[in-house]
């Protein structure tokens, strides 16, 4: 035990001679954590700047129009008018993020009997502004139409109580779960702080066998070990660990409370699983240290195998949808199987073992990142012993 523990304070003294080191460590959790919060300042999307077409000009579209004045999501910034081209009014006019065209004879052929649309044509670029520039229409068309109807039944002499019935027999409750304000802050920086939390222990332990080779100090770390890999693996580990585990603390108790996200009841209960997702990362990182002796090839590995975690990790695209190598791809990164546990035991509290899969699956990673980082030790220095 002493000697892990001279080991793991030998790694940190180590750490302070790598002015890159500290900028993982210090810069990216206090910087970049909070930078990525003011992005996300806002939450949600409050007002989006549209335009009008009304090419029927009668009672029914001005009460269009005034139903979308109403709307606090919308804000019109312009009426356009037929001379203007359709196909370039986002070209011509790029803070409109959509516009709705009223057709001619909208109010006619509604008092006549018949269906009429509202066009709807949205800057897609943005899915967000597009996603709901729809459903404010859709919303507030529904009202609409259900007033139209209601009038109708009332004039054909149908009793108030029994028209409304009749014009929503069936009437729809949300309830929205986990995130009810439908707020980016909530759903986007939980998971870009822990991502980049594999990101700083995988990069940290990347070098942490490689650069003993670099500085030749490799048989020195041999000899105060008495041989033993599994010594110098477990110092290494757990100082990785450690380091990262305090970054762990440092997101969930302070990044995310300054930034506004609201903590779970389960959070402290949680952090055993976040203990062992560092650890993870911190033996993987290891591995890829112990694989390649040249430290800029290791980053490279290292990043280039972190990179795609986000993205993979079926946090903005389910993972169900993705190709088959995809799919496949994405249970190698440690953070897919993390993010399975933290939406299921921070963001739903789910029971215990509703976790005990995704913890196993990490403790695997571990595992086969241990056994190859042995082989490959034993292959190097046949002395080396366990």
């Amino acid at each position: 035990m002493k000697n892990i523990l001279q080991l793991i304070i030998r790694e940190f003294l180590r750490l302070k001679k790598r002015p890159a080191a500290w900028v993982l460590i210090l810069v990216i959790p206090i910087g970049i954590f909070f930078y990525l919060g003011s992005i996300y300042e806002e939450g949600s999307i409050e007002n989006v700047s549209i335009a009008i077409l009304d090419l029927d000009h009668s009672d029914l579209s001005r009460q269009v129009i005034h139903n979308v004045e109403a709307s606090p999501k919308l804000n019109i910034i312009r009426f356009l008018n037929s001379n203007d081209h359709l196909d370039d009014v986002f070209i011509n006019h790029p803070e409109v993020k959509g516009f709705y065209v009223i057709p001619k004879n909208f109010q006619k052929n509604i008092f006549s009997g018949n269906q009429e649309k509202l066009l709807v044509y949205t800057n897609s670029s943005n899915i967000i502004y597009g996603n709901l520039i729809y459903k404010e229409a859709a919303t507030f068309i529904n009202t609409l139409s259900a007033g139209i109807n209601l009038n109708t039944f009332k004039l054909n002499g149908i009793p108030n109580e029994k028209a409304l019935k009749m014009v929503m027999p069936i009437k729809v409750i949300a309830k929205p779960l986990f995130n009810s304000y439908y707020n980016y802050l909530y759903y986007l920086i939980p998971g870009l702080t822990t991502v980049l939390l594999q990101m700083i222990v995988f990069l940290l332990a990347a070098r942490s066998i490689n650069s003993e080779y670099t500085n030749g100090t490799f048989n020195e770390l041999l000899e105060s070990n008495n041989g033993s890999v599994f010594k110098i693996i477990l110092g290494k580990v757990l100082a990785y660990s450690l380091i990262g585990f305090l970054v762990a603390i440092f997101i969930f108790s302070v990044v995310h409370p300054i930034l506004g996200i609201p903590s779970s009841a389960s959070t402290l209960s949680f952090l055993w699983v976040v203990l062992v997702f560092v650890i993870t990362n911190a033996m993987l990182g290891v591995m890829v240290s112990t694989i390649f002796k040249n430290e800029a090839i290791a980053m490279d590995v290292s990043f280039v195998y972190n990179s795609p975690a986000f993205v993979f990790s079926g946090f903005t695209f389910p993972i169900m949808a993705m190709p088959a190598f995809n799919a496949w791809y994405a249970q190698l990164i440690p953070y897919t199987h993390f993010l399975n546990a933290f939406i299921k035991g921070m963001e739903m509290n789910t029971p215990f073992t509703f976790l005990v899969q995704p913890v196993i699956n990490l403790l695997l990673f571990c595992l086969v990142a241990y056994t190859v980082t042995v082989i490959i030790f034993m292959f190097r220095n046949k002395k080396a012993a366990l």
